[in-house]
């Protein structure tokens, strides 16, 4: 769940749209993060205070560092106003100094007291047309000097311009800002955090030092209060996963950008856990018929059938494999897009056969859910021959990989 202190810039991310709020709205997202701030400093809640030229407390928070002081101006005008009128936040000794009275904690303490939108929409989408909360990232890293330092600038411009809000420290901590606090702010308000994982990183991590070490500090607390969170992703960009991830990240799955790895794939991977499209698994079949015998072709009995070769036909239940419901599972699968293309996804399968008591494999092409006709029987090696020369050619025609699973079978992982 995202910080209540947080909701003002989910529920409008620009000053334009934070004006078209009600003032009453305004004041009631105003109040957690008010709460948050007293809490970190007693007398922040003076208007003098959060009105200084670097918002040391975080009051704009969320919002672009053009509009912040804007921002400000804005939210201790009427939604401050508001809070006072209703009696939330009070002055009791008129020293312009306020602390959230009883009535505030208790308003806070409502179960309807945060009012989250069913659905939030990007800035640029001010129809309420029901488009998907873009997502906010931040990136912890190390500075390991400007070949890396690039490296991860040029990343989070990718993630930018793939529809990722990233809170980045080049962009967003500036000269007199406090560094520890951007990091708390960072870690906790954000969707995602993706750690960009090096031999170096996991070092600093693991021994406590400098900025990655109170990151990580920050970063175990929060895995402390949901473990289950997919909050938190390793990024692989140097050595391995063995040696590049800090002890807290060891089990979490991640994703290889390093120079090693197909990162178009990896890349995509995470793209997708970002913006909530993980890939789907294909169409649930019915229950095979095992009353029925097998409609396979018999092979001579002590090894596979010598003359394996490609078995064709039309699509429909009349292949030479039988119907595709009555298959054994897939113990291998990839499937393949084309990006810009409109149609269905290509998808290959490798199924395990008995034939004659000993062990075959088929490999299968499908468009959507249809089987193209592309069929073929053989031993392992052949399979996994076939497969290789499916992959190049959906390559060549501009297809990607989006999804690829070796199954039980470690041969199989060959394919990868």
């Amino acid at each position: 769940m995202n910080d209540p202190a947080n909701e003002i810039s989910e529920f409008a991310p620009t000053l334009e749209a934070l004006k078209k709020l009600p003032k009453e709205l305004k004041g009631r997202l105003l109040l957690p993060r008010l709460v948050k701030i007293r809490r970190q400093n007693f007398d922040a809640l003076n208007k003098h205070n959060l009105l200084l030229p670097t918002d040391h407390y975080g009051l704009a928070f969320g919002y672009p560092v053009a509009e912040n002081m804007a921002i400000r101006e804005h939210l201790l005008g009427a939604p401050w106003t508001w809070l006072v009128n209703e009696g939330y936040i009070v002055d009791v000794a008129g020293d312009g100094f306020f602390s959230i009275s009883d009535d505030g904690k208790d308003f806070l303490a409502k179960k309807d007291a945060s009012p989250r939108p069913a659905v939030t929409t990007t800035p640029d989408d001010a129809t309420g047309s029901g488009a998907a909360k873009t997502p906010k990232a931040f990136i912890s890293y190390s500075w390991e000097g400007p070949e890396h330092r690039d490296w991860v600038t040029e990343f989070a411009g990718r993630l930018r311009a793939d529809g990722v809000d990233v809170i980045f420290d080049r962009w967003h901590l500036h000269p007199g800002q406090d560094k520890l606090y951007f990091m708390e702010q960072a870690v906790a308000s954000n969707d995602f955090v993706i750690v960009v994982c090096t031999e170096n990183y996991a070092r600093r991590a693991d021994n406590r030092e400098g900025g990655v070490g109170y990151e990580s500090m920050v970063i175990t607390g929060q895995m402390a209060e949901n473990i289950l969170a997919n909050k938190f992703i390793p990024v692989l960009r140097q050595g391995s996963f063995k040696t590049s991830l800090p002890i807290y990240l060891k089990s979490r799955l991640g994703v290889d950008l390093s120079d090693e790895s197909d990162r178009e794939d990896e890349y995509e991977r995470l793209l997708r856990v970002l913006h909530g499209e993980p890939l789907q698994a294909p169409p649930l079949g019915s229950k095979p018929d095992f009353t029925k015998k097998s409609s396979l072709p018999k092979t001579g009995g002590t090894v596979v059938d010598a003359a394996v070769k490609a078995l064709t036909g039309s699509s429909g239940d009349n292949l030479p494999l039988g119907p595709s419901t009555q298959r054994p599972n897939g113990i291998a699968y990839a499937r393949y897009d084309k990006p810009g293309y409109a149609g269905a996804w290509i998808t290959a399968t490798v199924r395990l056969w008995e034939i004659g008591g000993r062990p075959s494999y088929s490999f299968e092409t499908m468009k959507g859910d249809k089987l193209t006709g592309e069929e073929f029987m053989g031993t392992k090696d052949e399979i996994i021959s076939r497969f290789f020369d499916f992959h190049r050619a959906m390559l060549k025609d501009g297809y990607k990989r989006m999804n690829f699973t070796p199954g039980p079978d470690p041969e199989f992982s060959v394919l990868k």
